[in-house]
């Protein structure tokens, strides 16, 4: 009887806190698009329960929800790639976690040399990620630029333990809403067209996915198993015997309660952790999304410029440059047209910043990759004593790395986007030193803003030692720069922009919820 208690109430409270924290579960089929509003050649994609869709008159995305461990998500990532063909794809990785899933993929250790030692499954793909690294293995092969959409794993575990004494982090009314959502519509007048992904479905299909649901329903299992074996010794007195009636009635009403509390407890840490980890990463999903849609846009209005390429990491493989600056002499580097008072520099560094560096503002940097650390002695070396040296400057508007493997040794396959116009730099003071854990060498560079310029795509090159440089930049006037950029801000884009999202199952009904608000 006592086992049989036990077993009966921690199968009833594993269920309850199952439903409650996997909210996905129980969402209702979702009601599908009709075929007339999407192009007849992707239709049957939007079919698929795995795949949300949203859509207005400038903007098209797929959102496809995944599933993290070993299962079909990576040849679903890929084929849908693959057949959309998009203009950018966003994924649920941040940078650590990018990096760390291709040094895995290729097998790269801790040394920075190829091994072939993998986890992967019996197709060979990882056990755990493969859909994200078939996502950029696929855009890497069709020339897809790529986004990060997500926080840093610390971002996530510090929200956490903030919020974790605030009572409003335990409310319901997200979980609720997401039992009961608001169902597919169709295009009526400016309403965007949204598919939802059919959760249920999708487990139909392949139940290997629900593995990730398994894993996030462990704690609660974990209390539900601590407060029951908390009092089996109290179950076991009430059925002793020497027992009489009375302790097995209170024996029986004291494990109700706890049952009762143990159910609760579940279910507001549930709520805790369905508001930190889903909905409000939802949040930054979606965000991600719009910013990969304006960098697009961007590109295709000639207002930015995209570059990819693959470089070495360790600096005794750099040793080898190609940039053209090095066999210019003094006079090829700067030459002035006083008639047109237009001065061109030939061939300088171009350095992207995460914010624009306007004329007159002091930037200090500290530079100790080997590609940024090769950049400043090339610039050096190719400058006079008496000559100031100078960096183009450039705002980045995204910046993807992923690891690869390059004469068996570890790389980086860099996919940059940065905006056409720029501002030049003095370098004011260059201070060596090492970094205080590794001793390796670094360098802090003092910056000044200079003049504005502006730079033609095909200006801009690579050199072999993983930057860009350019043949020619134009200085531009602020006032031209301001009404460059009017003019193309408000030009008229009729070309649509399509992109594919990455995300796990828990997020995908929620990004598309909140791109539909967006749209």
């Amino acid at each position: 009887m006592c086992a049989k208690n036990y077993h009966i109430r921690l199968t009833f409270l594993f269920l309850a806190t199952s439903i409650v924290s996997n909210h996905a579960m129980i969402l209702p089929p979702t009601q599908r698009l009709h075929q007339t509003h999407i192009k007849s050649e992707l239709s049957h994609i939007i079919q698929s329960p795995h795949i949300g869709y949203i859509a207005n008159a400038t903007t098209e995305i797929f959102i496809i929800g995944t599933s993290h461990f070993s299962c079909n998500s990576a040849s679903e990532v890929k084929s849908l790639i693959s057949t959309v063909k998009p203009d950018g794809v966003v994924l649920e990785l941040d940078p650590e976690r990018c990096l760390r899933l291709t040094k895995q993929s290729f097998g790269i250790d801790a040394t920075g040399k190829v091994t072939a030692s993998t986890s992967t499954d019996a197709q060979g793909e990882l056990l755990y990620g493969a859909d994200f690294v078939a996502a950029i293995n696929a855009c890497q092969e069709l020339d897809i630029p790529l986004f990060l959409g997500d926080e840093y794993t610390q971002e996530t575990r510090g929200r956490l333990m903030r919020r974790i004494w605030e009572l409003d982090a335990y409310s319901p009314q997200a979980l609720f809403r997401s039992l009961f959502p608001k169902g597919a519509h169709t295009k009526k007048g400016s309403a965007p067209l949204q598919s939802r992904i059919d959760v249920v479905q999708t487990f139909v299909r392949d139940p290997r996915k629900l593995t990730p649901l398994v894993v996030t329903t462990s704690p609660p299992f974990m209390m539900a198993s601590a407060f029951s074996l908390f009092n089996e010794q109290q179950t076991a007195i009430a059925y002793d015997g020497s027992a009489t009636i009375s302790p097995l009635f209170d024996a029986s009403l004291s494990n109700s309660i706890e049952l009762g509390f143990a159910i609760i407890a579940s279910f507001l840490l549930s709520c805790l952790l369905f508001n930190n980890v889903i909905v409000e990463r939802d949040l930054i999903l979606a965000a991600s999304t719009v910013r990969a849609s304006n960098v697009l846009r961007s590109l295709k209005e000639n207002r930015s410029i995209r570059k990819r390429w693959t470089f070495k990491t360790t600096a005794q493989d750099q040793k080898k440059t190609t940039s053209q600056s090095s066999s210019l002499s003094q006079e090829d580097k700067m030459s002035i047209n006083n008639s047109e008072k237009r001065l061109v520099l030939k061939d300088p560094p171009l350095f992207t910043l995460k914010t624009p560096i306007q004329k007159g503002m002091i930037r200090r940097l500290n530079l100790f990759e080997p590609r940024w650390l090769k950049m400043m002695d090339q610039l050096k070396l190719n400058s006079s004593p008496s000559q100031r040296l100078q960096l183009g400057c450039v705002r980045c508007t995204n910046k993807f790395y992923s690891a690869t493997a390059i004469d068996g040794v570890e790389g980086r396959y860099a996919d940059i986007i940065f905006e056409t116009t720029g501002n030049m730099a003095d370098v004011i003071e260059v201070k060596e030193g090492k970094r205080p854990v590794s001793g390796d060498r670094r360098l802090s560079v003092i910056l000044q803003g200079g003049d504005s310029f502006v730079l033609d795509k095909e200006s801009v090159s690579l050199c072999d030692d993983g930057y860009t440089v350019a043949s020619t930049v134009e200085p531009i006037s602020l006032e031209d720069q301001d009404s460059t950029l009017y003019a193309a801000s408000h030009e008229a884009f009729d070309e649509v922009v399509r992109i594919v999202v990455v995300v796990g199952l828990l997020h995908g009904n929620g990004v598309v919820s909140l791109l539909s608000d967006t749209s």
